[in-house]
């Protein structure tokens, strides 16, 4: 029926006129949810007549209470209900706050929030913190607070890498629920005070499944939700799987057309020290049946420990070779290294305090340093691998660091393989301090033959991934003509295409920085050490193309470490005992963990000074 009534027209012809509107025209007026008030008088006044609002202006009453102080006028000034509630005290705010960074301690250090309703916790609060009686339960923390310190974090980081130039990294890991979980993250390409580049969880995405269009998807959905343009992304920093290769070029290719797809380099190094130690199958044998005899032995370990004590050496348990730390395997062979004459003393003993029930891992260690033939063996090969090593352990360090290594990579790997090369042919000379006079020239020739082995096939690992398995190469050999020291390998027509926007450059500033700045900062540099941020700033004037460019591209990340350690930061905050969190909960829970870690570190820059050397000198 209402369909077929007209409306009336109103006959109201007063003006559409707000109460806010009244008050900029009214001085001695002012407006309060969405009501007109006289200040003096303390009074609602119709807005919509003007005649109304005049009249009491000018009535006696107003004359007379305009005549009171400003302090007397506002202990008297009304307010409306909603502008009340909305109104907070300082210590409100106070209580809010605590709150807040209550939160922040607790993500920061994976402390979960539960802890908060332990007795002797909350006897804590309420006792030797300032307003700590103002933090509320376990639920009212994960329901409340835990999203908005979330929500104030995520601004915080998006702030950070607005308009600025970004490396991308993600990685997929499963989780103890069966799920896949892809971990995304950015590196703004700024160094901080140590001259590292910091990276920060942007999304922790779960996926139905796990395949290139998924993962394409999900990065994509997560540059968009924190600002990310894309012309800003400069370098997308995967494993080698093969849907991650997949993924860059059936959409992130089109979809970031600066982008440059580099292959992690620490995991790559990782794979070359694989491929090293496949020929040694003794001391593969040796350390898995050491691992063995320990694990879940801890009277084993406290007798191990004091045998060592005793020995006059430190007392500290072997590492485990693991396949999740790379190095580890490295790192036990020089400790077995240094170890290993002391191991036929402590087995024999152990053998006989283990008799009637010694485990299978501790009898093969006995037969293996009861042998002599395979304990020299052993002692030979793990006092090499020590020694031959350190190139592979520095080099995984420093990839799998902050450190900006992109103009060096090129030369590092080849210096590598030179390495490798020169190594594959080992001459007795050259090991005799290995040797010994007594060692047969049977075992000798054996024991190079292994070597060279492991050398060649190290170096076939590494040159499969330099002849074109590492889609970035070609960009890594290139990148290195924006250090001047490096233009001697390049021409000024040189066609370095690898470079996004480098064929866009004009050819004069081409010319002058191969002819005339270049050559300067060289003649100019102290032992030819040249400040590559302070080069490439002073010349925004002269060259501010090829600056511009030589600014984005010359410190991309080229590893993908930090999303790695973001993997195992997952795997933490999810334990055993906290599998009821909802994936909300456990996406805020990580991105707290691992951004406000990041953030931490870059305040205390000094916290890794030595490591910063040894990276340094590498370089």
């Amino acid at each position: 029926m209402e369909r077929f009534l007209r409306p009336v027209p109103s006959k109201s012809k007063l003006p559409n006129i707000t109460a806010a509107d009244r008050a900029k025209q009214y001085k001695e007026l002012h407006e309060d949810g969405g009501k007109l008030f006289c200040t003096s008088c303390n009074k609602v006044i119709d807005h919509r007549r003007n005649s109304t609002i005049r009249d009491h202006l000018c009535s006696a009453l107003h004359q007379r209470r305009k005549s009171e102080t400003p302090a007397q006028v506002a202990l008297k000034r009304q307010t409306t209900i909603t502008t009340s509630l909305s109104r907070r005290t300082v210590a409100a705010e106070e209580r809010e706050k605590v709150c807040l960074e209550w939160i922040k301690a607790c993500t920061a250090t994976n402390t979960p929030l539960s802890r908060s309703d332990s007795p002797l916790m909350r006897s804590f609060l309420l006792n030797r913190v300032v307003n700590g009686g103002a933090i509320p339960g376990f639920k009212q923390l994960q329901e409340r607070y835990l999203p908005e310190v979330y929500s104030i974090e995520k601004e915080v980081i998006k702030n950070m890498i607005k308009d600025m130039p970004v490396s991308v990294m993600f990685d997929e890991t499963p989780d103890a629920e069966g799920r896949c979980v892809l971990n995304i993250m950015v590196s703004p390409l700024v160094k901080d005070e140590s001259g590292k580049i910091r990276s920060y969880l942007i999304d922790t995405v779960f996926l139905d499944k796990c395949n290139h269009s998924t993962v394409a998807s999900a990065t994509v959905n997560a540059l968009n939700d924190f600002g990310v343009k894309p012309d800003d992304v400069i370098s997308i920093d995967t494993d080698n799987a093969a849907y991650m290769l997949k993924a860059y070029k059936t959409a992130l290719k089109a979809l970031f057309p600066n982008s440059i797809h580099v292959t992690c380099l620490a995991h790559i190094m990782n794979l070359v020290g694989e491929s090293f130690r496949k020929p040694f199958a003794e001391v593969n044998t040796f350390m898995r049946y050491f691992s063995q005899v320990f694990y879940m032995a801890g009277a084993r370990k406290r007798r191990y420990l004091s045998f060592l004590k005793t020995s006059g050496t430190t007392a500290k348990m072997a590492p485990n070779p693991c396949g999740t730390r790379w190095n580890s395997w490295y790192m036990a062979a020089a400790y077995h290294a240094e170890h290993y004459a002391l191991y036929k003393s402590f087995f024999t003993e152990e053998l006989e305090i283990c008799r009637p029930s010694a485990p299978n891992s501790l009898e093969q260690l006995y037969a293996i340093t009861q042998d002599e033939s395979l304990s020299m063996t052993l002692q030979l090969h793990l006092n090499i691998i020590s020694e031959k090593s350190q190139v592979l352990l520095q080099l995984c360090n420093l990839f799998e660091s902050n450190l900006p290594v992109t103009m060096k990579v090129f030369d590092i790997w080849e210096d590598l393989q030179i390495t490798f090369a020169a190594n594959k042919e080992l001459k007795l000379e050259s090991c005799d301090h290995f040797f010994g006079p007594n060692l047969p020239y049977a075992k000798k020739k054996e024991t190079l033959a292994i070597f060279e082995q492991a050398y060649q096939l190290a170096e076939e690992k590494l040159s499969k991934y330099m002849d074109g398995a590492q889609p970035a190469m070609q960009f890594l050999k290139e990148c290195r003509v924006f250090n001047p020291r490096c233009i001697v390998l390049f021409s000024e027509d040189e066609d370095l295409s690898s470079i996004p926007g480098f064929e866009d450059i004009p050819k004069e500033e081409i010319h002058l920085y191969f002819t005339k700045f270049g050559p300067a900062a060289v003649m100019a540099s102290l032992s030819g050490v040249i400040d590559m941020d302070l080069f490439w700033h002073s010349m925004q004037e002269p060259l501010p193309q090829l600056s511009r460019l030589a600014m984005r591209y010359k410190d991309c990340v080229t590893n993908s470490a930090d999303v790695e350690r973001s993997n195992s930061i997952y795997k933490m905050v999810l334990s055993s005992r906290r599998r009821s969190l909802t994936e909300a909960n456990i996406k805020a829970l990580v991105f707290l963990y691992v951004n406000l870690k990041a953030q931490c570190a870059q305040e205390s820059v000094s916290e890794n000074d030595g490591d910063d050397d040894d990276d340094d000198e590498m370089l």
